[in-house]
């Protein structure tokens, strides 16, 4: 059985049930990305039969619900925005994550025995992109909360899905297709993503234990593997279509329900912080690569500095050469500088494949969407004042 998998086969966003009902159908064409047919498939069967059916019972406008259909902007965001942009993030994603392996390659980082299980951890990889069993998990754990939550009405108001006062819980039309259909495709592809998340996490900690020639010297202070933490991450867009979801949320809640916005900056640091973990996590592994490869280049270059120091001393002082002309003539100097200035650099490297950098990319795409909610509280003049004051 063969260990390894050409960069056109291997990816691991392409495959899983899902994956193969939509080719059966013909939604998705053979060697094809098809992303806009997707787009308009998730979007006719998951918006469009909720717009119509709000339409159709009164529920699309107008005063008689506290929150009608077209103005309970959480579910367009869900359905017209995050579940496209979670769509086309697929070719985005694979694309960033062949470049980064490609990268370990590239760079001479596969010794000969790592180089096998670079191939192993990349064949695994694929084959858990590829099985069925993970979006069966993901169905079983999305029918067991349907179950649980069939009338769960968390907004203390009327809605266009649970339009009647007398009884909160009673679903509308639109309501009882959001609950069965619309909601569950939903939660599928947030948690589809997630499942590629494990998997990608799985493949980096197998790599990281491949044997990897690092660099002590390498000037990216990461010993050769600072690309992975290089942004836009591959889970950034994962991150930022959370956030879009979290921020329609929360915009919601402060515009019908009054939420106070400042007693949920707690929630928002945590989320905050869990989008950059999200992106960080899978490279945690590297840590004790580069720590390892770190001190054993201290080590290294330390008995290299001492015989160099030690033979030009010998040359220079013991063997009694004073003249001038000739020591400043002679490269002995300038290789004494240079041998001191690579010590240097090796104790200068970061034991991790990611920095500040990185975290504040992820910290960006996360924050924007929020933007608009801090809005609704703060007026935007005065809220860009307070972020200035931050710098100035």
């Amino acid at each position: 059985m063969s260990a390894s998998i050409s960069d056109s086969e291997f990816s691991i966003t392409r495959g899983g049930f899902l994956y193969r009902l939509l080719k059966t159908i013909g939604v998705i064409l053979p060697e094809k990305p098809s992303i806009l047919r997707q787009i308009l498939f998730f979007v006719l069967l998951s918006y469009i039969p909720l717009a119509l059916l709000s339409l159709f019972e009164g529920l699309h406008w107008g005063s008689d619900i506290d929150i009608p259909f077209f103005k309970e902007f959480a579910s367009a965001i869900r359905f017209l925005l995050v579940i496209p942009l979670l769509i086309v993030s697929e070719m985005i994603v694979d694309k960033r994550v062949k470049l980064t392996l490609n990268q370990f390659e590239r760079s001479n980082l596969l010794t000969e025995s790592g180089k096998a299980k670079f191939d192993m951890a990349r064949l695994k990889a694929d084959r858990l992109g590829e099985s069925v069993w993970g979006d069966l998990v993901i169905i079983l754990i999305i029918v067991l909360n349907i179950f649980f939550q069939i009338h769960g009405n968390t907004i203390e108001l009327t809605t266009w899905a649970f339009p009647n006062p007398a009884d909160p819980y009673q679903h509308s039309l639109a309501g009882m297709w959001a609950a069965y259909v619309s909601y569950p495709i939903f939660q599928f592809m947030i948690l589809r993503w997630i499942w590629r998340w494990i998997i990608w996490s799985r493949m980096m900690k197998m790599i990281s234990r491949a044997d990897l020639a690092v660099i002590p010297t390498h000037p990216d202070q990461s010993g050769g593997l600072g690309f992975l933490g290089e942004p836009p991450m591959p889970f950034s867009i994962y991150t930022l279509a959370l956030s879009l979801v979290f921020s329609g949320i929360m915009a919601e809640r402060v515009i019908f329900q009054d939420l106070n916005l400042q007693e949920h900056y707690p929630l928002i640091a945590l989320f905050a912080i869990l989008c950059v973990l999200i992106n960080l996590l899978p490279l945690i592994p590297f840590i004790s690569v580069l720590n390892k490869a770190r001190l054993q280049g201290i080590y290294d270059y330390h008995a290299l500095i001492s015989k160099h120091h030690r033979a030009f001393e010998k040359k220079w002082i013991s063997s009694g050469k004073s003249e001038q002309e000739e020591i400043l003539g002679s490269p002995d100097a300038s290789s004494a500088a240079d041998i001191q200035a690579v010590y240097e650099a090796v104790k200068k490297m970061s034991p991790y494949p990611f920095n500040l950098k990185s975290m504040m990319a992820t910290l960006v795409l996360v924050l924007f969407p929020l933007l608009f909610v801090f809005g609704l509280e703060i007026p935007l003049v005065d809220l860009l004042k307070k972020l200035l004051g931050f710098f100035f």
